[in-house]
Formats: structure tokens, sequence, C-alpha cells
């Protein structure tokens, strides 16, 4: 077999593997021998794309005379409250990343701004003052090409955490590192009940440094400033620290891995591989569609064995003593899962539905038991991890995450006897480039889209565009000579949040670390969705939870779509500064009238539409009272109908619309009538009106929604192919040519 059949003759998928994974001239069958180890078993898994080892492994495994390290991530040991240790930890930091490893780092035990020192400076500047410093260092250590990943973190008790919060408000600040808040219970239950909490810090000499604020207050700015910028993250500690098989051990986690799928004690790293879900169903497609279990049991089997035969084989490869020591101490691996959506859409059930939850469950504790199974018998083999005491059988066994299980006793008496091989066993961590390599959806996401154009401009010598449909369409229009989709065929954008928290919920009873995966939110989510979204995903049990709304100021961060100097053309130039087409009414078109219910009064609204394509053409608003909002309403109305006339599509519109903001007098109203119309301002109301206007009148004229609807979204370019990027757990990755940010 030759890499493009394995890949079915895709360019992208191809260079993918060409560039990233490929080492020197190897062919395929050359690199699988290298990637398995000559395991014969994990060699096969591999060409029939049921199991894939992470890409670190991918590109490193089996290559000499590199300074290189099989593990993803490390969490480094967090620095105590001086300055030798502070400037210690970015030094690791450094050489980890140098073995092409990403870090964790957590600040919690840095003294607070204000607090006194007996050197020059008499007081701190505190925690988050040195996190510029982390994130410096993240930027300038290259590996291959791309630069480092880092996860701050900070505890909410912190006398920092108001700082910590607001710290990415500028855009200039920490901008090669993500930051993310622990969240405890105790934090969360003052949130509920609108109570106070008290932050502290304890100094070296016993002296405690306090803060009192509002939880509610806090977590709302906390969800504010995730609405704005996407960050900080959060993450649910007391749930990390208590649902994990080493539960009730005294065993603590130091930090998480950048992408926060993996939990890990002071040096621990996280070796990755996934099982590929999708090609575990038969007869796709069809009423007779089914999973094939044994055969999913029996992959988990191997691959636990495999990740187990590269976390012995790369001990010696990690960057510092203190991770050999750990990694060697504890033997944390991290066996995910990729194409879940695509697993559903074979079965025919839409992602998030009822049965797809019951699925989901089926398939992850089959998967989990499995893992457990495997271990015990690793152990039974060759050895407990070393940490793994008499006590820690014991408490191995009671922990919730085993007794959710619901495993025979023989399974307990095992455990006590020959113990686990490893001390953490599954995770979901993000496979945005192997996903894109199998032509697969990643992690346990949702397809982000069915259809999408590709540009080739950084991979081959001449620029090339085309619209592609994802494999999953192909092989479903193949199977069912079928042109139009089901509704099962559902994207990210589709699903609501409650339904996103839902799936994640019913994963992490089954996954003793935790879950990379991301909410993708619409532009016009409110700051309060977002406090509401936090607040459901920790009454669910999660661990930690990513979200991204569509428009938020991270993408300006992102975008890298500025012209350098002196690059246009004077043909360019003269091209610009010509006048926009507009595009004529005329008086054979449709109307449409709403009256809507504003924070001050009425607003009538008028629309006109061209009846052979639904296109808008004008808008009119009035409103009953005269003055500034009269006149603003206007103006607003004509501006409407000039981008509407000049071909802008009327969803981009409506997006401008819907990032207006709040109104103070639609608070106002809403607290005392609570009749307004959809919306927090007139712009976001009037979106509201034009959208729903829309729908209705090409549902009524037999038109594809999507006929006037070609403008791409507005949002960050990629860097390397200058086409629109998407967060894909957590990570801005090109559909067009693989690129992504995390990678």
């Amino acid at each position: 077999m030759t890499i493009q059949e394995w890949l079915n003759n895709e360019d992208l998928p191809v260079t993918i593997w060409e560039k990233k994974y490929r080492n020197g001239n190897e062919n395929f069958e050359q690199w699988l021998d290298r990637i398995s180890g000559s395991d014969d078993e994990v060699k096969r898994l591999v060409k029939e794309k049921k199991f894939i080892f992470a890409g670190r492994i991918l590109s490193n495994r089996g290559v000499k005379d590199r300074k290189i390290t099989l593990s993803n991530c490390y969490v480094v040991t967090p620095p105590e409250d001086n300055l030798e240790s502070i400037f210690e930890a970015g030094a690791k930091m450094a050489r980890t990343f140098s073995y092409g490893g990403g870090c964790g780092l957590d600040v919690s035990k840095l003294r607070p701004r204000g607090a006194v020192v007996n050197n020059a400076a008499k007081s701190t500047s505190g925690a988050t003052s040195f996190m510029d410093f982390y994130s410096y260092i993240t930027g300038l250590i290259g590996q291959e090409g791309r630069r480092g990943a880092t996860m701050l973190s900070m505890s909410c008790e912190h006398p920092d955490l108001i700082e910590f919060i607001n710290l990415k408000s500028n855009l200039d600040t920490c901008t090669k590192a993500n930051i993310s808040v622990r969240v405890t219970d105790a934090f969360m239950k003052a949130v509920e009940t609108n109570a106070d909490f008290t932050l502290h810090h304890i100094m070296e000499d016993g002296s405690k440094i306090t803060k009192t604020i509002n939880a509610r207050d806090t977590f709302m700015l906390l969800a504010q400033r995730n609405w704005e910028m996407a960050e900080p993250g959060i993450l649910y500690w007391d749930r990390i620290a208590n649902y994990n098989l080493l539960q009730n051990t005294g065993f603590e986690y130091a930090g998480v891995n950048p992408c926060a799928e993996e939990p890990l004690p002071a040096g621990g790293s996280c070796l990755l591989g996934s099982i590929n879900l999708s090609e575990f169903v038969v007869n796709p497609f069809t009423d007779q569609a089914m999973i094939d279990f044994a055969t999913l049991i029996k992959t988990v089997s191997i691959a636990v064995k495999a990740l187990n035969d590269v976390l012995m084989e790369g001990l010696a490869l990690h960057p510092l003593q203190e991770q050999r020591d750990s990694v060697n101490d504890w033997r944390q691996i991290g066996l995910g899962t990729l194409g879940l959506g695509d697993m559903l859409i074979k079965l025919g059930v839409k992602y998030g539905s009822p049965e797809s939850l019951r699925i989901i469950e089926e398939v992850y504790r089959n998967i989990a038991i499995t893992a457990v199974l495997s271990s015990i018998k690793l152990a039974k083999d060759k050895g407990a991890f070393p940490k793994c005491t008499e006590g820690v059988k014991r408490a191995v066994y009671h922990s919730d995450f085993i007794q959710n299980l619901q495993m025979p006793d023989e399974v307990r008496r095992d455990i006590e006897q020959y113990g686990l091989a490893n001390s953490q066993l599954l995770t979901c961590a993000p496979t945005g480039t192997i996903g894109t390599m199998l032509q697969v959806s990643t992690g346990v996401e949702p397809n982000f889209a069915f259809s999408y154009n590709r540009r080739t401009i950084s991979l081959n010598s001449e620029e090339k565009t085309y619209q592609v449909e994802s494999k999953i369409v192909r092989d479903y229009k193949k199977v069912t000579g079928a042109t139009q989709l089901p509704d099962y065929f559902i994207s990210s954008g589709d699903i609501n949040y409650h339904d996103r928290i839902a799936v994640q919920s019913v994963l992490q009873r089954y996954i003793d670390a935790s879950i990379s995966s991301t909410v993708n939110l619409p532009n016009n989510t409110t700051i309060e969705d977002v406090f509401n979204l936090y607040v459901e995903a920790w009454k669910q049990k999660l661990k930690g939870i990513t979200i991204f709304r569509d428009g938020c100021q991270r993408e300006a961060i992102l975008s890298t779509d500025k012209k350098k100097e002196g690059s246009s053309s004077e043909y360019e130039m003269s091209k610009a500064n010509q006048p926009t087409p507009i595009k004529k009414t005329s008086d054979d078109c449709i109307g449409r009238k709403r009256t809507l219910i504003t924070g001050c009064g009425t607003l009538h609204l008028t629309a006109f539409f061209d009846r052979q394509t639904g296109q808008l053409l004008e808008t009119y608003f009035s409103k009953g009272s005269k003055g500034g909002c009269a006149l603003f309403m206007t103006g607003l109305s004509r501006m409407v109908s000039l981008a509407a006339r000049g071909n802008i599509s009327i969803n981009d519109i409506v997006d401008q619309l819907m990032s207006a903001g709040t109104c103070p007098s639609y608070a106002v109203r809403k607290a005392t009538k609570n009749d307004t119309s959809r919306g927090a301002s007139c712009p976001v109301a009037i979106g509201y009106a034009l959208l729903d206007m829309y729908h209705k009148l090409m549902k009524e004229l037999n038109l594809d929604i999507n006929f006037m609807d070609n403008t791409p979204p507005v949002g960050p370019k990629c860097p390397k192919c200058g086409e629109p990027i998407q967060m894909v757990e957590g990570c801005m990755t090109c559909p067009s040519c693989g690129y992504s940010k995390c990678s």
C-alpha cells in the first residue's frame, strides 16, 4: 500500500503526512514499521485507520540522534514564591519546548500584588506580572516551525484573581499562552447564592493576605472576558481532583496540559493515541447500521498495550529528570477517540439527541471497561506502576470512576492483587491534524462543516482553490445515491450548548482524565448566556469547558491578513478606489412589515426583497419618538439599504447588527414589563426581524436559503493560505491547508 492509497489520493492529507510525520524519504510501509515499533497488530490497526498515535509519536518514534520527546505535553512543577524558583520554572519550560513538548504551569503559589518583599522593590508586582515572562519563553523557543504551547492557570482563591481574569483584555499581554481559572465547588456555590467569597494567600512566615469579593459579580466578569476574548478558560478543579483512579490516595494534580484534557502531577506528561470510532460501524448509512463492539474492544486492548510500550520506550527521552521520574512513577497514558461525529452520522443519529447520548454511553463505557481490564493484565504480566502500593490498589477499586463502571467482583480482587499498569488511562484530546489527515471528524466534536473551499497556496508550487465536500458526505452519497443530506448531518454551529454539555457530561463519566472540546457559539450569544453555560457545565459535573463566540476579539488577535508595506500593485489600488456597484430597486419587489417593541417605545420596520432571488434591497426604520434616537434609526436604515444593494450578504449585515451590544432601556423594560422584542438593543432586534423575514420569504419562494449567501463570514485568516480559519477543540485550525495554531 502507498500513502496515496491509504489517504484516498487526497492532496491535503498526503501533504500533512509528508510535511509533519514522515522522517526523511521513508515510504508508507517504512513509516508504519517505525511508528508501530514493528508490532504487527498495531501496524494493522493503523493501516485500517482504526487506531492512530498522536503527532509526537508519529513524528519521533524510532528517530535516532535527535533530542525529541514522544509525549505531547507536560506540567511543570509550579514555582515557589521566590525569584529563583520563578525563573527555574522558565528554564524548565524552555528546555521542554526545545524537545517538542508543550507546558502547563500553575502560578497560584506566587504572592499577590502589593505583598511585602525583602528586597529593593519593597512590595511585589504580583503573580500575574510574571505571566508575560512565561509567554515570552513560549514564543521564543522554536519547534520545527511552530511555537510552543503553554497553559497558565490560577486558583479562584488567589487574591490576584480579578487581575488574572482581566489579563487578556490587553491585546498585547500574554499573547503566546492560554490561561484558565481553577474554580472550586465552594466558589461555584457562592456564585449560586450570590454570596461573598474570601480570597487568600498564606505567606512564608504564616501570615495571610485576604480579599473579599462577590462571587457572582466575579464570575460574571469571567463570563464577560470569555465572551470578549475566548479566555480565560475554566477548570472545575474539585471535579478534576476527585473523579479519577487515584481518588482518596493523597495524589495531587499540579496543573493541566495546554489543551486541558490531561490533568497531571508535577513533571507529568501526556502520551496520546486515539481510536477512530467511525471505522467500527458496519453497514453504514443503512437501516442495518450497527457498531462492531467485538472489534472495538479488541482494538482498545491493543491500543492500551501499544501506548504502554511507547511510554516505556520513551522514558529516557524526556527533557528533564523530574519528568523522567514522574512518568516512571505514575505511567499515565491518554487513550482517546476521534470520529465520534462521523460514527453517529453513519448510524443515522443526530449528535446531541437522546439516542446519541445512549449510544455514546454504551460505546465509552465499553472502552473504559476494556482499558481498565487491559491495564490490570499488563500489571499482572509486567508489574503495576511503581507508586501503586497496597493502599493505592484498594483506593483505586473504590474510586467513583471504577464504581461507575459496575464491573464484577473478580475485577476488585484482581485490582487489589495486581493493581494497574497505569494511574491514568483515558482522555479526549484534540485530534485536529490527525483527524484532517484521516478525513474524519476530530476528537469528540461534531463536524465543523460539510463543505468548504480549499486553497493549496502553501502546499503546492501554484495556487489552487476548489470546493470540497467532506469525506463523510461523499461516502453517504455514494452508498445511498442521495443528493440531499438528511437532518442528522449536523455541524457544530447547529447544536445548542445544552446538547453539547449533555454530550460532554456523558463522556466525562467514562473518562478518568478530562476532555478537550469547544462549544462554538453564535455572535449574538449574550454574556448572560455564557454565564449560564458555565454554571450548567459545573452542575453537569464537567471537568472543564472551552467556548468560542463567533466574532469575539480573539479573532482580531489571530487575524494575519494585514498587507505588507508596498505589496499592493497600482492595479489593486486603482481597483480598490472604484465605486461599489449598487443594485437598483424596482417596483416589482416584495415588502414585509414588522412592529418591534423596543426599550423606549415601538419601532416600525419595513423591508423590501427581490422577487426572483430573495435578496434584501431596501429597509425603513421608523420610531414613534422624535430626536436623536429616531434620526439614528433613519441613518441606520439607509446604511443597511446601501449595504444590501451593494451585494453584502444579509447574514453579514445581520451579524454586524447583532454585535451592537446592550441598551440600558431594554434592560429596564425587560425588568419592569418583560415585553420587548427579541434582542438587547434596537439594532439586535432589527437583525433578528430581518433574518426571520428573509428565511420565511425564501421558503415561500421555494429558494435555497444559501442562494444569495455566497459571502464568506468575516473572521481570522490563515497565516499560510489566507482562507478563514475556525476554532476546533480549542485551537484555530484551517480546513483549507491544514494549518493549526497548536501543531
